[in-house]
């Protein structure tokens, strides 16, 4: 079992749940993500704010997802997609078609060895070979 400080609760420890908790740990203790505003495992028909709802949001879950405080309350900011195994071109498909219905500006692949963060710039897909820190992300919105 594996302690998860977000939900506050123990959990299995598959391989895909301790990569979600290292990099829970990473951006909490490393890169400024405030836990407050950290939300794991949720279904998308459970988010409010989702854009496009859709028959197959309850058997969806996001990994994890971060909001920001907006004008009108929180907003997604970084949709983050964990992966035992490599991160693939179907795992990149895989969380971008969950941002379609989440709006997050920035999504983020992660695995035990490093992370891709995605971003639509000029009506193109950029990205980097990292997880900016929370700082950096809220001030590119």
């Amino acid at each position: 079992m594996i302690w998860d400080p977000i939900r506050c609760i123990w959990v299995e420890a598959t391989p895909e749940e301790g990569v979600r908790q290292k990099w829970i740990q990473r951006m909490i203790g490393e890169l400024g993500f405030p836990k407050g505003l950290l939300a794991v495992e949720k279904d998308l028909a459970s988010l409010p704010h989702r854009r496009l709802p859709s028959e197959n949001d309850p058997h969806r879950r996001l990994d994890l997802l971060c909001f920001t405080p907006g004008i009108t309350g929180l907003r997604p900011l970084l949709l983050v997609e964990c992966k035992a195994g490599p991160i693939s071109m179907a795992a990149e498909r895989q969380a971008l078609g969950y941002n379609d219905a989440v709006g997050a500006p920035f999504v983020c692949l992660v695995n035990r060895n490093g992370a891709k963060t995605l971003w639509r710039e000029k009506g193109k897909i950029a990205s980097v070979p990292f997880l900016p820190p929370y700082k950096k992300l809220v001030e590119k919105l």
